[in-house]
């Protein structure tokens, strides 16, 4: 009983994250003894068949509670305005794909993006993967293995291509969903041939040390080490990845975080408490642009859930994706606790 307290406890703190290189083949990816997008394990949420979210579309929303507790009442939803496999991009443009964060769903993370990147003509896309534990809770969703997420993710890729008949796409991805699964797809699943740009929204490039958690954490995994194992049984390993220094980041980054050809913007905010230090969004590599939100507007003051509810946040991200209709970001006020 003493052992399953303690892997409640460091369940309970890790789940607060929303946590030059060479690409891989798929064969190279087995060699590797890596998921491939074929087989890439986990488990799949029967409200989201093939990822998909099955249930028609959510309201749009503009707070990631609000969001949040409606993907939880409503699962396999999509977002308005994304997953139209019949969507032809503008000439130009690339397929947008929407990468949610650890332990959100498509909906719940891109409920307020979703409809209103739509509004610029772009072709969207997001899908749910490895729920934990239970595979209907979609809210659970990128808590399992991050190599198995992003061998699913280069599959989803492969299939938004074929839809759209378009060569690369773009991924706009949140915390892990910006950082380090996009990242495994472009190094080791051959995404650099697939993605031109990746943008990452508060994303734990260098993992998290959990506002000083880390340690404590890292001692009950030393003290307990069954800890992992539950974490692995019960579907969670992308938890104890996504801390700094974690054997998965080491290996992840070992020769730099970026690969040839793709472009890299990361927005984040000061304010995050969960990818913390929030520096560790960045990645100071030639090439690579850091957008601090603070400098452009001081007093908008998302945190790290509700970036993908930031006014702010969607405006930039739209003008990076709508090059030929830039327009003025708005700068409004949004207090750090507003959720």
């Amino acid at each position: 009983m003493r052992l399953k307290k303690f892997g409640r406890a460091v369940v309970a703190a890790a789940a607060t994250m929303a946590l030059a290189v060479g690409t891989a083949t798929a064969a190279q990816a087995t060699d590797l003894g890596l998921p491939t997008p074929e087989n890439p394990g986990g488990v799949e949420s029967p409200t989201s068949p093939g990822g998909v979210p099955a249930n028609g579309y959510g309201p749009d929303k503009h707070t990631w509670v609000g969001a949040t507790t409606y993907a939880r009442m409503h699962p396999g939803l999509s977002p308005m305005g994304t997953n139209d496999f019949t969507c032809t991009p503008q000439p130009g443009e690339s397929p947008v794909v929407l990468v949610p964060g650890t332990g959100t769903s498509a909906y719940g993370a891109w409920a307020m993006f979703g409809p209103h990147l739509a509004q610029r003509g772009l072709c969207l896309f997001t899908f749910n993967y490895n729920p934990s534990g239970n595979p209907v809770d979609e809210m659970a969703s990128f808590n399992g293995d991050i190599r198995q997420s992003a061998a699913f993710l280069a599959g989803f890729v492969d299939r938004v291509l074929e839809a759209t008949g378009a060569e690369k796409v773009t991924l706009v991805g949140h915390s892990q969903g910006g950082g380090p699964l996009p990242r495994a797809y472009l190094k080791w699943y051959g995404g650099a041939e697939k993605v031109d740009h990746l943008i990452g929204l508060s994303p734990n490039n260098h993992g998290t040390t959990m506002m000083g958690l880390k340690g404590a954490i890292n001692y009950l995994v030393n003290k307990y080490p069954n800890i992992e194992e539950k974490l692995s049984a019960d579907n969670m390993d992308a938890l104890l990845q996504q801390l700094e220094g974690s054997e998965f980041l080491t290996e992840l980054n070992d020769g730099g975080l970026t690969v040839p050809g793709v472009k890299y913007t990361v927005l984040t905010t000061k304010y995050d408490t969960t990818v913390t230090p929030y520096t560790n969004a960045f990645i100071d590599e030639p090439g690579v642009e850091n957008i601090l939100i603070q400098d452009v507007c001081p007093m908008h003051a998302p945190t790290h859930p509700n970036i993908t509810y930031s006014s702010v946040a969607l405006q930039m991200v739209g003008n990076m994706l709508d090059a030929d209709n830039q327009q003025p970001v708005r700068c409004g006020w949004m207090p750090p606790y507003l959720k």
